[in-house]
């Protein structure tokens, strides 16, 4: 009976579908096709669009191509949305009822298959939609463009109709503050004589626009000691020429020899420079220069050998590296401290309660001369300025910034804010776009920012480039305009920690907001928007997120919800938003275990980072089939479920735990897991980290895990069969094909372990064909017993070991590294010991951090370390130069010394700079991590590790900066009051990575 029905339900029901599947066959046979075709025609309109623009101008992009940009943008971002809710739609699993026999199944089956067709129907409308809205952006701004110049279509700017509009000329400020001391530095770079020299000094200064280099830059050329020191002078402004090239070069001829000016020929003016200033001391100044004019002028002053000088200005790091290469030297310019802050924002009197009320105000603008000169212009604007006034400024000072809402006073700020903006499109401005989501002066970690792109798609592209360079180029591209400020760096130099310029942030955060790319609730912005529902990225920073969950309305265009606070009144939010890809909850105080089986659901999750009150991760974490990055490092999970590491896309897996152990004693799920590894399923990449343990686990597992490139083992549990483990682990990882070069990074904690428990590592000889190599190797605690293995290692770039002490045996044995370009030593003691001639031949960057008072440091002999750049002498009791002379190093950038050393000792350190050919940096650290790590927080085993902790620095908040300083110019970041209590306190806790 019940098989009759069954076929009686297929004629009729069967005989439906397929009408309904021949009438739409026309509209799903391309669906595959449509989506490649609406990509690629925004590609192509994208990349036609950006000639187009170029005729509006090259020193700044008219209105019409800002607003272009974003419309493309957000259509970029529609057609993402629309594939992924038609791909959640199609991959939901469809939930049959456990009875019913087969009819029921067939029931429930005929209607999934045309719910399937109805969102096919429905999806391959919506491209046609968003087909059309593209067409119809590229011929509106196409108009535009054409009316713009003359209706030509002349794309390149030949037609004199299309020459850019220059930029006025920058500010000068007639009564700069704070500039006396980067002045007389700058001047003692001019006042010296090189001692052969072959070609003038470029000497660049770089920093955010709005920071004063023009106003440095000419402090500095108006000076009585530069006329009286050069024979010749120039000042030429780079932004308001019209022919690059040619128009620098006319107006510096005109500068210096005024009679031939206007007789010398266009295509003779480079030849005429040069053979006047041949044999003159010269001084030229080119203030905001682009790298292609400086390619194209440079040659007109070559070989010359008169110590002459040319002081340059940009906003660009890039630029100032290449120009000043060699040579040359690079001043960065550094925001303002409180006290100078107060002198530009209120130059005649500031009461008790203007001073109270104006500091958030002050925070915002960062040290920012141009911010905070905009500010007193319209503080007195006012008849009676007053903090109630200045609380309102700050609420709505993004507004001021705003092109389409721009204050007269704010004009010149909003000019320079804006030309950074343009200066990004696609991926790159919604990496700048991003930043809103944070709260202001927060630090962020460059890892933590590139992952959370990478889960969300911020770095995909159609050619065949992997997407972590993809992202990690928009980070530097961020880094290389000044938009966001290093805080600290990594080893190999590499930016670890950063912070988003102030008044950039508050441009962006208002973009971010007013485009609903970001929806916030903020002290500033207390409720959420009443299109948060449109915003992609929910930000909570204070407040109850209670607030937020009111809205039944459909989620799906979140991607990402980040929590600062209280996340128990948004999970009902959270779990509405059903393609989710980041969820950051590190620093929810109230987040429970219960929380997780909520979260488990989100199919789409890519990257989920939990906080402290977390103890326990759920078996239902196996429903996060997208997970990629699982951050566990601030949780208190001491055992992991095997579900958790057999998710098929987990990627980057971090925290201290071990497998657990009920788990591995089931023979069944033992099975599973090492059939899982042995057949090349898993992806994962980073595990930082594991603990040993002496059964079955992850040392067991590492020879299988194929595309594991980074590894933290802490040791905590000895036995023979477990030194057996651990040493047959550390030679499957670190072994790689003979020629093949080694990209994997190793660190082991073995402080809690005996040396003579150590001592029987064995280490075997590497099978034919293959050696055993690593790209970075940190080491804490017993260093004897790794050594051998160490000079094992003839590839590694990157060393980093730290004890209580270094023996002069270990150090000697290091010597022969030939590759290694970082080196970083800790040690509460270091024994006298030799780094001899020829030593460390690559050595780029030497760290010594000694926390014993009393201590010797090495002796380094002439013709080590030839090609070093870096020395940190991170010493409290360092006593002078210590014998170290570095005018041995030819190629020394900069020093950096701890900041308690004594006076006497910082200017000894100050003096042996100045009298360096290559006048390197000394620089500040404020403090230092004497471990390195990726945990920013304590780990499982309830340890609290030494980390940078906030403490006072002036008085107006806490430095939670590790920022290296010059030494004439002191600068801190500093966080207000209120972030520095409860949860505060853990926001400024970071690592030296």
């Amino acid at each position: 009976m019940e098989s009759a029905a069954a076929s009686a339900f297929l004629k009729s029901v069967m005989g439906r579908l397929f009408l309904v599947l021949e009438k739409e066959y026309n509209k799903h046979k391309g669906l595959a096709q449509e989506i490649e075709s609406i990509q690629q025609d925004l590609r192509m309109i994208a990349a036609s669009m950006d000639g187009q623009l170029e005729a509006l101008g090259r020193n700044h992009r008219a209105a019409v191509a800002r607003l272009h940009s974003e419309e493309m943008l957000d259509l970029q971002h529609d057609i993402e949305d629309c594939v992924d809710r038609f791909m959640h739609r199609l991959r939901c699993k469809q939930r049959t009822g456990g009875g019913g026999g087969a009819a029921s199944a067939l029931v429930h089956r005929m209607a999934h298959e045309l719910k399937k067709v109805q969102s096919r129907s429905s999806f391959a409308d919506e491209i046609q939609k968003l087909k059309r809205r593209l067409k119809e952006a590229h011929q509106r701004v196409t108009d535009v463009v054409m009316t713009q110049i003359g209706g030509q279509g002349q794309p390149n700017g030949s037609s004199s109709s299309t020459a850019a509009t220059p930029t006025p000329a920058r500010v000068i400020a007639r009564n700069p503050v704070g500039i006396e001391k980067p002045v007389e530095e700058l001047l003692s770079l001019l006042d010296e004589v090189d001692g052969e020299p072959e070609q003038p000094k470029v000497i660049s200064i770089v920093g955010f626009g709005g920071l004063g280099k023009t106003t440095l830059a000419r402090a500095v050329y108006d000076s009585p000691r530069t006329r009286q020191k050069f024979d010749c002078h120039a000042w030429v402004s780079a932004a308001t020429t019209r022919d690059g090239m040619r128009e620098i070069l006319s107006d510096v001829l005109q500068q210096i020899r005024p009679k031939d000016a206007m007789v010398v020929d266009n295509d003779l003016i480079e030849l005429s420079i040069k053979e006047y200033l041949k044999d003159k001391r010269y001084l030229i100044v080119i203030d905001d220069i682009q790298i292609d004019e400086w390619r194209d002028v440079e040659l007109a002053f070559k070989d010359n050998s008169r110590s002459s000088r040319i002081l340059l200005t940009t906003t660009i790091q890039s630029v100032a590296s290449k120009c000043s290469y060699g040579n040359g030297y690079v001043h960065q310019m550094n925001s303002l401290g409180e006290e100078d802050s107060k002198k530009i924002a209120f130059p005649r009197y500031c009461s008790p309660e203007l001073e109270h009320g104006s500091t958030a105000l002050l925070r915002k603008c960062d040290g920012h001369p141009l911010a905070l000169v905009s500010v007193s212009d319209y503080l007195k604007s006012s008849s009676e300025p007053t903090g109630e006034l200045c609380e309102k400024l700050c609420r709505n000072l993004g507004f001021h910034l705003n092109e389409m809402h721009v204050h007269d006073n704010f004009s010149d700020l909003t000019e320079v804010i804006i030309d950074n903006y343009d200066s990004f499109t696609g991926h790159a401005l919604t990496c700048l776009l991003y930043l809103g989501i944070f709260p202001n002066n927060r630090p962020l970690r460059r890892k933590v920012l590139i992952r959370r792109w990478l889960a969300e798609g911020y770095a995909r592209t159609n050619f065949l480039r992997d997407e972590l360079d993809i992202a990690e180029e928009n980070f530097d591209k961020l880094i290389n305009r000044n938009i966001i400020q290093p805080i600290d760096t990594r080893n190999n130099s590499k930016v670890k920690t950063c912070k988003a310029h102030g008044i950039m942030h508050e441009f962006v955060q208002y973009k971010s907001l007013s485009q609903s790319f970001v929806a916030t609730l903020s002290h500033d912005y207390p409720r959420l928007s009443t299109n948060a529902n449109k915003a992609r990225h929910i930000s909570v920073h204070a407040g109850k997120p209670t607030e937020c969950v009111a809205s039944d309305e459909d989620n799906s265009r979140v991607r990402s919800v980040t929590v600062f606070g209280d996340a128990d009144g948004a999970m009902s939010y959270i779990c509405k938003c059903k393609l989710v890809r980041v969820l950051d909850l590190e620093e929810c105080p109230d987040l429970n275990d219960h929380h997780l089986k909520h979260i488990c659901k989100l199919w789409h999750l890519k990257y989920l980072s939990l906080g402290g009150t977390i103890r326990e991760l759920p078996r239902c974490i196996e429903g996060l089939h997208c997970i990629e990055t699982l951050d566990l490092r601030r949780t208190k999970i001491s055992f992991l479920p095997t579900e958790a590491i057999l998710l098929p896309h987990l990627t980057n897996l971090f925290g201290e735990f071990m497998l657990d152990k009920d788990d591995m004693k089931n023979k069944k799920k033992r099975s599973k897991v090492e059939k899982f590894f042995k057949g090349n399923k898993s992806n994962l990449q980073i595990l930082a980290g594991f603990v040993t343990d002496s059964g079955n686990g992850f040392l067991q597992l590492i020879g299988h895990m194929k595309k594991l490139r980074k590894v933290k083992i802490w040791c905590k549990y000895v036995s023979s069969k477990y030194i057996e483990d651990l040493s047959q682990a550390i030679q499957l990882f670190s072994m790689v094909p003979i020629d093949r070069p080694s990209d994997r990074s190793l660190s082991i904690d073995s402080k809690e372990c005996s040396e003579d428990s150590l001592n029987s590592l064995n280490f075997d000889t590497c099978p034919e064909g293959f050696k055993y190599d690593l790209r970075s190797l940190k080491l804490h605690g017993k260093l004897s017993p790794f050594l051998p293995f160490v000079t094992l290692l003839s590839g590694l770039t990157e060393l980093s070991i730290s004890s209580d002490t270094l023996t002069r045996d270990v150090l000697s044995a290091l010597g022969n590294l030939s590759r290694l370009l970082y080196f970083k030593l800790i040690a509460n003691q270091l024994e006298t010991f030799e780094i001899k001639q020829g030593a460390f031949p690559s050595l780029l960057r030497l760290c010594f951090v000694v926390q014993g008072l009393t201590s010797a440091l090495p002796t380094i002999e002439q013709g080590a370390l030839p090609n070093l750049v870096s020395l940190q002498l991170l010493f409290r009791g360092l006593v002078g130069v210590s014998g170290i002379k570095i005018r041995h190093f030819k190629h020394l950038k900069e020093i950096t010394i701890d900041d308690k050393v004594a006076a006497k000792t910082r200017q000894d350190w100050e003096r042996a700079a100045k009298d360096h050919p290559n006048r390197p940096r000394v620089l500040l650290l404020k403090m230092f991590d004497p471990i390195e790590s990726e945990e920013p927080e304590s780990c499982a085993t309830g340890e609290k590790r030494k980390r940078f902790v906030a403490h006072p620095a002036s008085d107006d908040g806490l430095d939670y900066s590790l920022k290296k300083m010059r030494l004439s110019e002191p600068q801190f970041f500093t966080v207000p009051s209120d972030h520095c209590s409860g949860g505060g306190k853990d926001q400024l806790k970071t690592f030296i990575q």
